[in-house]
C-alpha cells in the first residue's frame, strides 16, 4: 500500500472564466473566494457593473486589474494586454482602464465560458 494519497482535492481549485473581449483577444476573470460560486450570468453582471482598478505590478512585470464594488472586491481580470508598470502615469493608467472597462461592457453572455469540470471532461473523453 502506498503512503501517498492519490485522491486529489477539488476544493482548492480556483474558479476562473474566460471572457472574449474581441475576435482575437480574451481575458481571464478569477472571482475572489467569496464569489467563487458565481455563474456566467453573474459574471456578466459583475463585469457590467463593477469598477475597474489596477493591481500592483506582479513578479512577471505585468499589471492586472481588479473589479470592485462599493466595499467588495469581486475578482481579478488577468491577461489584458497592456504596457503598464508601477511607474505608469495616472493618465496612462486611466486610458487603459477605460479601454478595458469599455470592452467588458460590450461582452455578451455567449462570450463568457468556464473550464470544463472533471466530470464533463471525463464524459468527453469516454465518448471518443
Amino acid at each position: 500500500m502506498s503512503i501517498v494519497d492519490n485522491n486529489q482535492s477539488t476544493t482548492n481549485k480556483p474558479t476562473k472564466f474566460k471572457i472574449r473581449i474581441s475576435d482575437d483577444e480574451s481575458v481571464e476573470f478569477r472571482p475572489t473566494a467569496t464569489f467563487a460560486h458565481v455563474t456566467s450570468k453573474q459574471v456578466l453582471k459583475i463585469i457590467a457593473g463593477a469598477s475597474v482598478d489596477v493591481t500592483a505590478e506582479n513578479n512577471r512585470n505585468k499589471v492586472n486589474f481588479k473589479l470592485v464594488g462599493k466595499e467588495n472586491l469581486f475578482g481579478f481580470v488577468n491577461y489584458f494586454d497592456n504596457d503598464l508598470d508601477d511607474e505608469s502615469e495616472k493618465t496612462e493608467v486611466d486610458t487603459v482602464i477605460a479601454d478595458l472597462q469599455a470592452r467588458l461592457r460590450d461582452v455578451k453572455i455567449s462570450d463568457i465560458t468556464s473550464p470544463l469540470t472533471e466530470d464533463q471532461a471525463d464524459k468527453l473523453i469516454s465518448g471518443l
